[in-house]
């Protein structure tokens, strides 16, 4: 029920505003309901001997109509602050669900909801409780105290409009909810198809070198002209179910008054003015047939938001971590850490590893072993299946490690705007910070070249740079956050020994600054960690310092023979 999704959405610090937008649209339509039949003395005084007569019942229906407009207008100033309270909810719950998202949802149908609700859904919440809400309460009041008042002229007309009243009733419930199905299915197929799209754009270059960009978009085009048609033919038995029930209670309704005229029991003045009762019920259920489509849409969102409000109000807040101190580099350690993905595979099995706090850990391992699962719970981007992590010997769960740590990823995607702006998108580095920074990283030489320094444009996507500076300053943005620990995803793997050096390097001068785990399949990386972490298969087979692990002609020998030899391969002439 969406009077239950709006309650439960806004909150009890909105329950004034809830009632008042609720009784006074209702009581809006109890008076203008009187208000209509009110016409039925106006008309026999002003048809009859003495027309004067006529003006006092005419000045009534002007105060009427008054003092409807005064309570219509106090009612919409409620609905409009309970929009406003809607839209930021939406935005609060919208931007949450964002940041507790699981990136094995990242293109998924809910990453597609969220997308919808962030950038349409909450304009039309401003006006979905004034447009939508009110017009079902202003229908659901009229017409039955307009039937209890028709008993006032004939019990015929007040039966005839009550059944009218409910047949509509149960025809607009029909025809929502046929239409609702139409749109669900159709968001659902948009959502898929938004997703099938993004991916088709990140894959152009890819699609283009291959010649199959133009057969890719045409299947997409034609999927999505598929599903157009097919809404639209669902959408058609609800519309036209609504609209001959709503021509045969009109038809009905004119019957009977006919009868009543015809037989004697209604006289010529209030038989046609029955037809002014009748072009209002006319007007209140032909706007309840307009509504069928956009409140089947509202409804799915208020839906959605309910649901986005009720995860964020039952989850515990978060207490204070004795590690939650800017740049404290804390041990980690995981016990039993266990993950199986929903689709029954199991990415992690038993994991128990110690991290030394202010060290370098390298976590390596063949493809698939299950290396970057691990960073990604590290990093509190997903929660184990079973087993636990421990900050400093405190369990820390994944809303603590999100805030205490940064990510540097393979690939540093950077937005249009300044450096600065991609360092500190808040703004809370000063100058002295984000030279240390620029030591750090090193991007000293980068920002003399540049010009502007930190205030230079870096272009579409960082074009201005190249793949090794972007990923410098992909390190300093992960550096910029004041937490413990720097979690480091493949960071060199697509750069030239040269740029590599450079950002090995500045890796290795935070040694006792930061808790640094980086996953990696490069020797210039491994050489500078004081331990390193082996996976096979989701578990540990062994860990240690290099030298150790060299020594032991294991595994890790095995991979590092191996990585050594791809280093210098080269193409002969």
């Amino acid at each position: 029920m969406i009077l239950e999704d709006f309650r439960v959405i806004t909150g009890p610090t909105r329950c004034r505003d809830r009632w008042l937008f609720i009784g006074l649209t209702c009581v809006s339509a109890v008076v203008q309901a009187g208000a209509v039949l009110m016409v039925v003395p106006f008309f026999r005084a002003l048809f009859s001997d003495h027309p004067a007569f006529a003006w006092p019942w005419l000045l009534a229906l002007v105060g009427v109509v008054a003092v409807v407009w005064l309570i219509d207008a106090v009612a919409m100033r409620a609905g409009l602050r309970l929009g406003l309270a809607l839209l930021e909810e939406i935005n609060r719950t919208g931007v949450d669900a964002v940041r507790h998202l699981d990136p094995g949802q990242l293109h998924g149908v809910k990453a597609s909801q969220l997308r919808e609700l962030l950038s349409t859904g909450g304009v039309e919440a401003v006006s979905a409780v004034v447009l939508l809400v009110s017009p079902i309460l202003h229908a659901c009041a009229f017409i039955p105290m307009l039937s209890v008042l028709l008993v006032l002229i004939s019990w015929q007309l007040a039966v005839a409009a009550l059944g009218a009243g409910l047949i509509l009733a149960f025809a607009f419930v029909l025809s929502r909810r046929a239409v609702e199905r139409a749109d669900q299915a159709y968001a659902l197929a948009t959502e898929k198809l938004n997703d099938h799209a993004f991916d088709f754009a990140w894959a152009q270059p890819t699609l283009r070198t291959t010649g199959v960009a133009a057969v890719a978009l045409d299947e997409l085009l034609k999927t999505s002209r598929t599903r157009g048609l097919k809404l639209v033919a669902w959408q058609i038995p609800g519309e036209t179910l609504f609209s001959i029930t709503t021509q045969i209670i009109l038809i009905g309704f004119g019957a009977v008054t006919g009868w009543l005229y015809l037989s004697d029991r209604l006289d010529g003045v209030t038989a046609a003015a029955m037809i002014i009762v009748l072009l209002r019920i006319v007007e209140t259920v032909g706007s309840l047939s307009l509504l069928a489509t956009p409140l089947a849409t509202a409804n799915r969102r208020l839906s959605f938001v309910r649901e986005l409000a009720e995860q964020q109000r039952s989850r515990t807040p978060l207490p204070p971590t004795p590690r939650d101190i800017a740049h404290t580099a804390p041990a980690i350690s995981t016990t039993d850490l266990s993950y199986t993905y929903p689709d029954g595979t199991v990415a992690l099995k038993d994991v128990s590893v110690t991290i030394p706090a202010a060290g370098i850990t390298a976590i390596v391992g063949s493809s698939g072993s299950g290396k970057s699962t691990l960073l990604d719970i590290l990093a509190g981007l997903r929660e184990p299946t079973t087993g636990s992590i421990a900050w400093d010997g405190t369990s820390a769960v994944a809303a603590q490690r999100l805030r205490n740590t940064s990510i540097m990823f393979q690939t540093t995607e950077l937005r249009p705007g300044t450096l600065r702006e991609n360092v500190t998108p808040d703004g809370g580095v000063d100058e002295q910070a984000l030279g240390v920074l620029a030591q750090q990283t090193q991007l000293t030489e980068v920002l003399a070249h540049l010009g502007d320094g930190w205030d230079s444009r870096v272009g579409e996507g960082g074009s201005t740079l190249s793949g090794g500076e972007r990923q410098r300053v992909g390190l300093a943005r992960a550096l910029a956050k004041p937490a413990g620990v720097v979690l480091v995803d493949e960071a060199t793997s697509a750069l030239d020994a040269i740029t590599e050096r450079l950002v090995v390097d500045a890796l290795g001068q935070l040694r006792g600054q930061r808790t640094i785990v980086a996953v990696t399949h490069r020797p210039a990386v491994i050489t500078i960690a004081d331990n390193v972490v082996v996976l096979d298969a989701g578990r540990v087979i062994e860990s240690g310092s290099v030298d150790e692990l060299l020594n032991r002609n294991g595994a890790f020998a095995q991979l590092w023979q191996r990585w050594k030899a791809i280093e210098q391969w080269q193409v002969s002439s």
